[in-house]
């Protein structure tokens, strides 16, 4: 009897310990995309070059009970300032990508500004994200920070409680 104690006693403070850690490296992963997400913007707005362009979508769909699709890539086309048509592909920020809207032409593209920094053409953005800030790519993270969050403060709070208990 005596040894299901002495391992009831250890196990639940270990398991509370390992829910506030990964609580907190999902906060703390998550708090940092949004950091060098809205960095990017930031930098985007600060020296980014707003040229017209197109912008197409690419769709992933599901099938089942679930089906539905939803935005996986957007490629930009435009010219930089040296003139050719450069083609790049939209990085994520904060995994997030920003999709444009509009109407489409006869090939699928949809007309848009691209803003780029001249010093790296090839990582281009939809100009409509320099509308964005930390708080909407917050928004954009909301289920995976409130885990995060729920985790760290049930984990810190059963090691609190068994604390106190013992």
């Amino acid at each position: 009897m005596r040894i299901g104690t002495r391992t009831r006693s250890w196990t639940r403070p270990v398991v509370a310990l390992v829910m506030a850690l990964l609580g907190a490296g999902v906060l703390a992963a998550n708090i940092v995309e949004v950091v060098q997400g809205d960095h990017r913007i930031s930098a985007l707005r600060a020296h980014g070059r707003q040229v017209p362009g197109d912008a197409l979508v690419l769709h992933t769909c599901s099938s089942g009970r679930g089906a539905g699709c939803s935005a996986s890539a957007v490629w930009l086309g435009f010219r930089d300032a040296k003139g050719p048509t450069r083609f790049a592909a939209e990085s994520r920020l904060a995994r997030t990508l920003y999709v444009p809207n509009g109407p489409r032409d006869a090939e699928g593209r949809i007309r848009t500004t691209v803003v780029y920094d001249p010093a790296h053409p090839d990582d281009a953005q939809a100009a409509g994200i320099l509308r964005w800030n930390a708080w909407d790519l917050i928004e954009q993270r909301w289920l995976a920070l409130t885990i995060g969050a729920a985790l760290a403060v049930a984990g810190s709070a059963a090691l609190v409680t068994e604390r106190l208990r013992g």
